[in-house]
């Protein structure tokens, strides 16, 4: 059996209780609600129990569960965890109907949904409904995510005996779909909504220079999965090529002056050099080559060893850690990570990238969260490149630090906060902070007035907002459940990591706000049958499915927006399956749908623009060599003849057409090499200095079958264009 309880009856290629998936989502300017629904029927002739393990979002904060049970609605109580699974056990066990919906002890990514006794003929739609955060695009934009693929995830030794992903559950192909998804949207906002899009990357603004302080250590997951597509899409790039890609143009965009290392994991790890290496082109040359020669063969993802021999090596002075992780996020402990993440959370930042579909938001934005960086996933058509690369950014950025809140309350008020907290912000982020007032509240109408104070640049300011004191009735209670998860996230670290004292306050603020937590679960128990249910309970666990490297064959019968009323539907096919397994199997929805507000985005090509740029130095310039007039389409005699300062350097001739070729090739990537770019330009500058060099003589030599026009680049006093 799969837990203490009555027997369960296993059967052979039973017909299938899952019929469909609805989902309904009100996305409100930051803020999504979505309630989803789970059809069920049960068309054999004894009773079912289903088992459903799924995704979601880390950040949603789930506050409703019920069944809707041939017409009857059950409404779930939000209990503690052990005694909701007593009270279903016990429910099953004299017939009654029962359902529990919780959160997994060791992730709080992964839920599962029990529904029990299903009699013969019966239809049972299942709702639970949660409200989320939406993340903040580096272009201004909003991204909504449905989660769809739960991957495998690596188990510790030990740790997670207890954890909802030990079920044994099948796996399915993504395209062999046996039941229908839809999805409807609704999309409003005081601000105007310039433009609504799926499934598609972004252009990215301008940030300001950066600086040439910090040491940058990068943990790149080697294990097996690492060798899996980015997608279900044809000709899908494998996540580890797509990852030494990344890594190779994010060492070619650090400053001079930095220190770094590189680190990669699987079920053991490796690091390039035994401590971080000051960034010259000696270092930088070895570790490119290296990267050229990763590999997706370490096995499992044990990324908690890694992690501490990083955090154990002494600190740089002058030079701040700045973390960089990517993973497909296939952890199961993922809560002993954050934890010791957050341990070391005072000397560094963390910047984690999910990569493919499933990857773990529990685990991707917890160590962002805790640490004060920021997170990505990367999935469908998304670049890795451009998402790490603004990373980088930020990390190279100047951000507001010192953040500290202050309140003005009339006398017997008092501010108490719910939100972690939060000591930076990078340039293009948001902070949202909760906070709940406690006291005496005003019996006339009054105001408060908060006050954020930080430092940019080494100047102190502080912006102020007044509040009326007077609440506003809102029976959805959206900011309150908002707050209740922000403060679930801060102390639930899962039954591992968690003390008694600690789990007991988050078992109140859960049952108090109807938030759930992995220390609760919601329970309904449908006790009005004119007879219980009687006989054996058959077991049916509904699998979670797999990227297959072929083109999925599932198709979209519709995808139709409605500027008017803002409204977004979207269907997916039907189609039936008849696996050779022990039993019949359901899979979970194959692909993630994503409502955003972004742009459309192109990739490098051929990459040729990426061999370019690993023929730059560690300084930025560009040696005038075979090599890089075969990328510029030319000849070496040629490009010596046309260099307006022919007893110059001819790396200065060289470098102002390398950057000018990627003006005028890569202009769809540019936000890619931006750092590369400013690199070159600063050498340039440094090594010109006030050259009196002739402008270049009109027209330039055709390269690649394109003129450099209208790109410009000043040095000193000479104007190339």
């Amino acid at each position: 059996d799969w837990r203490k309880g009555g027997p369960r009856l296993w059967t052979i290629n039973p017909p299938l209780p899952l019929k469909s998936i609805s989902v309904t989502l009100s996305i409100n300017d930051f803020v999504a609600g979505v309630s989803t629904t789970l059809n069920y029927e049960n068309e054999e002739k004894v009773p079912l129990e289903a088992i459903f393990v799924f995704p979601m979002d880390e950040d949603s904060a789930v506050y409703s569960f019920e069944a809707l049970v041939d017409g009857k609605k059950i409404v779930a109580e939000l209990q503690e965890k052990m005694e909701a699974h007593r009270n279903y056990e016990d429910a099953l066990s004299q017939g009654h109907q029962a359902y529990l919906l919780e959160e997994d002890d060791y992730s709080r990514d992964v839920f599962s949904c029990n529904v029990g006794n299903l009699h013969p003929g019966s239809k049972v739609a299942v709702t639970l409904r949660y409200v989320q955060e939406l993340p903040l695009e580096t272009d201004g934009a909003l991204r909504y995510v449905l989660p769809a693929i739960l991957n495998p995830r690596y188990k510790l030794s030990g740790k997670s005996a207890n954890s909802c992903l030990n079920i044994k559950t099948p796996i399915t192909p993504l395209e062999e779909l046996p039941y229908t998804l839809s999805l409807v949207a609704t999309i409003t906002s005081q601000h105007a909504i310039e433009r609504i899009q799926s499934n598609c990357s972004l252009n990215i603004p301008e940030v300001e220079a950066s600086r040439s302080c910090g040491e940058f250590v990068f943990l790149m997951d080697c294990s097996g999965s690492m060798k899996s597509p980015m997608n279900n899409q044809k000709d899908s790039q494998l996540r580890i090529e797509a990852a030494k890609e990344t890594l190779l143009l994010l060492l070619k965009s650090l400053p001079m002056g930095c220190y770094f290392n590189i680190y990669r994991f699987g079920s053991s790890y490796e690091k390039f050099f035994p401590e971080s290496m000051k960034y010259t082109q000696k270092t930088m040359e070895e570790a490119v080559e290296r990267v050229k020669d990763l590999e997706a063969d370490l096995g499992g993802t044990e990324i908690l060893t890694p992690l501490l021999d990083i955090y154990k090596a002494p600190c740089i002075p002058g030079h701040p850690l700045q973390l960089f992780v990517f993973t497909d996020g296939e952890v199961s402990d993922t809560f002993s990570v954050i934890k010791e993440v957050q341990l070391n959370s005072k000397k560094h930042r963390c910047f984690s990238f999910g990569i493919g579909e499933g990857a773990s938001t529990s685990l991707i934005k917890g160590i962002a969260r805790v640490s004060g960086g920021s997170a990505e996933f990367i999935t469908s058509k998304d670049r890795m490149q451009t998402k790490a690369l603004g990373s980088l950014k930020f990390a190279l950025s100047c951000s507001a630090d010192d953040i500290a809140l202050s309140w003005d309350l009339p006398p017997g008020l008092l501010a108490y906060m719910l939100s972690p907290e939060q000591t930076v912000i990078f340039r293009g982020q948001r902070l949202i902070v909760y906070a709940q007032l406690t006291g005496t509240m005003p019996q006339v109408e009054s105001s408060g007035e908060v006050c954020l104070k930080y430092t940019l640049q080494g100047r102190s300011l502080e912006n102020r907002v007044t509040f009326s004191l007077q609440p506003k009735t809102n029976a959805s209670f959206t900011i309150h459940r908002l707050a209740a998860k922000s403060l679930i996230q801060t102390k639930d670290l899962g039954s591992y990591e968690t003390s008694q004292r600690t789990k007991e306050d988050v078992v109140s603020i859960s049952i108090q706000s109807g938030v759930l937590s992995s220390f609760t679960a919601y329970i309904a128990i449908n006790k009005e049958l004119n007879q219980p249910v009687q006989g054996p309970l058959a077991h049916r666990v509904i699998p979670r499915p797999v990227m297959s490297t072929s083109f999925c064959a599932c198709k979209v019968k519709s995808c139709k927006f409605y500027p008017n009323s803002n409204l977004c539907i979207m269907n997916s096919s039907k189609k039936k399956t008849n696996l050779q397994n022990d039993h019949k199997v359901i899979p979970i929805v194959s692909h993630a749908i994503s409502l955003s507000f972004f742009f459309f985005y192109k990739g490098f090509g051929e990459n040729v623009a990426l061999q370019l740029i690993l023929l730059q130095k560690a300084n930025g310039s560009w040696e005038l060599d075979e090599d890089l007039t075969k990328i510029l389409g030319t000849n070496l005699e040629d490009i010596k003849a046309a260099n307006p300062a022919k007893d110059g350097d001819p790396s200065a001739w060289a470098t102002v057409l390398a950057v000018l070729w990627l003006h005028a090739n890569g202009k769809d990537t540019k936000y890619e090499w931006e750092l590369l770019e400013r690199k070159a330009v600063t050498w340039l500058h440094d090594h010109a200095g006030r050259s009196t060099a002739p402008p270049i003589p009109f027209p330039l030599p055709q390269i690649s079958g394109a003129l450099f026009w209208p790109a410009s680049i000043h040095v000193g006093r000479t104007l190339y264009t």
